[in-house]
């Protein structure tokens, strides 16, 4: 009880502290909530009022055409295109579901969305070059030879990233109803712009007047019609700048007509988008984002971000030699591996960060309880892989990983925690204890080479809060958010976010009063992870089966 009325009290003067802290700094509640030494923003996130830039990207300005009983359609190039310009071409072919698309070299296709049989619509894009051609051409393969009536349009957007144009995107048909719904995305980038086509089928000998009406907060660039009495389209675009990264709701639109309808979304990423951003103030409530099917997952005990493609989580068990990567929109598996030269001990914790082939999957085999090896070791390890390029379809086989042994500076003990700072490639090791004092370790640095044995050094005392469940203080898996200023700890029943202070270095949140998080409510929470961009994070436990994965967002 009196460790507990202490610990209490510290809490209190903390919270005055940074009331007082508020008041003197009531100047910056206009920062943004960039990362980075010496960068304002966290004071407006004490207040709970984190911002976000506006999207920097703009649209150039879009042109359309159609044509009936036809086998292409010409298209021409959006006025003031300049090299560097994202051009996003969608294709709409009425009656013909069948058909195929032969796109304009330099075009890549995005996604189709389709009807039974009345309506069939094409997303393409292509980064512009410093001499594009006055207009391009589509060719549209109908089956059986039959004629196509297709329309279609072309728009140009500036301040998007060139490199890497394409956040995410989603799309549906929608039959024989007014609504044009698509599903929900979930973007990994910042500041980016979601690019929202309508397609209805049509008949009529001339456009309705503004049919389609798009989702709340969109600005329509355009909307017209491709007329025939019997198999015309209404169509259109329209643009919203979206702020943080994350999950956005459905973007919904709609008609007067009760006709089959395709709605298709694509976000684009800005150039120069911060890699994250930071904020206090995360949902008192989680989601679950989905139940994981693969049956390779059997005992979860860590999840990280991929750092290479986006969207990925990777999953592990405590004593298998198997690697996971999962969808964080919906737990589905994305590919499945085989750590093919190591046989595990006890695998309690992963992470991913820097490393000479660019980024790396860390594997903590840090356990003492459950060992597959004799119990309880006194020297343990943690495994560099090379992380997979799952989005250049590197979905499975095997990976090879280096290790590096270590022993502690005190006699062995019991970790399931391990963070990676994911710009120094320093590695943390965070040990498990039944009344909350958890001790923080780090590898040497620069870090010796594969498979020379390393004595951690001793960084700094955890005391976590404890009750009469000491489940609520074991360590069970942590994380060093993207910005690398603050981290998360887990145990099994709670989870506490470690702030280091304003425009220090990161190891002061060692020396930081635990801030408690929403928890996930898992019978044995056992992994936690930011979400790529710090606009969230994710949570998993080992039980119940099956095992989902639960997200609570920043807000």
């Amino acid at each position: 009880m009196l460790q507990e009325s202490l610990w209490r009290f510290v809490v209190a003067l903390n919270v005055f502290r940074r009331g007082a802290f508020l008041f003197l700094g009531s100047v910056s509640l206009f920062a943004t909530g960039a990362c980075g030494p010496g960068e304002a923003g966290l004071e407006v996130a004490e207040a709970g009022a984190s911002r976000q830039a506006l999207s920097t990207i703009s649209h150039r300005s879009s042109s359309t055409a159609s044509a009936t009983s036809t086998t292409s359609l010409t298209l021409g190039r959006p006025s003031g295109v300049v090299a560097g310009d994202v051009l996003l071409a969608r294709l709409i072919n009425r009656n013909q579901v069948g058909a195929a698309v032969t796109a304009p070299a330099g075009w890549t296709f995005l996604r189709s969305d389709e009807s039974a049989s009345q309506l069939k619509a094409w997303v393409y894009y292509k980064v512009a070059s410093g001499s594009e051609p006055a207009s391009y051409t589509f060719g549209i393969v109908p089956p059986e030879g039959a004629r196509n009536n297709v329309a279609g349009s072309i728009s140009a957007f500036s301040g998007v990233d060139a490199a890497n144009p394409i956040d995410t995107h989603s799309g549906q048909k929608n039959g024989l109803m007014p609504n044009f719904n698509t599903p929900p995305i979930t973007t990994s980038s910042p500041q980016g712009l979601a690019v929202w086509f309508g397609s209805q089928i049509w008949t009529g000998s001339a456009c309705p007047a503004s049919p389609i009406v798009p989702p709340a907060g969109f600005t329509e660039a355009f909307e017209t019609c491709l007329v025939s009495s019997s198999t015309g389209v209404i169509y259109n675009m329209a643009h919203q700048a979206l702020g943080a990264a994350g999950a956005h709701p459905a973007f919904n639109g709609s008609s007067p007509y009760p006709n089959t309808n395709t709605a298709q979304v694509v976000a684009l990423r800005a150039a120069g988008a911060p890699a994250c951003t930071v904020g206090d103030t995360f949902s008192s409530t989680y989601t679950t984002v989905g139940t994981v099917a693969s049956p390779d997952v059997i005992e979860p005990s860590g999840i990280a971000a991929s750092r290479v493609t986006p969207g990925v989580l990777y999953v592990h068990n405590e004593d298998t030699t198997t690697v996971v990567a999962i969808s964080t929109t919906n737990a589905g598996t994305l590919g499945t591996f085989n750590v093919a030269n190591v046989t595990p001990a006890d695998w309690e914790d992963v992470a991913t960060g820097p490393c000479p082939s660019g980024s790396c999957i860390f594997m903590g085999d840090i356990g003492r309880a459950s060992a597959n090896f004799p119990v309880p070791p006194n020297q343990f390890a943690v495994y560099r892989i090379p992380e997979p390029n799952i989005g250049a379809g590197q979905t499975s086989g095997p990976l090879l990983a280096e290790a590096f042994p270590f022993v502690y500076p005190d006699g062995g003990k019991d970790a399931e925690s391990i963070m990676v700072h994911p710009s120094t490639g320093d590695i943390y090791v965070i040990t498990k204890h039944s009344e909350g004092l958890s001790r923080v370790y780090k590898f040497p640095t620069p870090l010796p080479a594969p498979g020379t044995l390393s004595t951690l050094r001793f960084v700094s005392n955890l005391q976590l809060p404890v009750t009469d469940d000491p489940n609520f203080a074991r360590a069970t898996s942590a994380a060093i958010h993207p910005c690398a200023e603050r981290f998360l700890l887990r145990t099994y029943r709670k989870v506490y976010e470690f702030r280091a202070a304003t425009g220090a270095g990161f190891e002061t949140a060692f020396a930081a009063t635990p801030v408690s998080l929403t928890d996930t409510v898992e019978g044995q929470g056992e992994a936690i992870e930011y979400q790529a961009d710090g606009a969230g994070y994710f949570t998993m436990s080992e039980s119940p089966v099956p095992t989902r994965l639960k997200r609570v967002a920043r807000q």
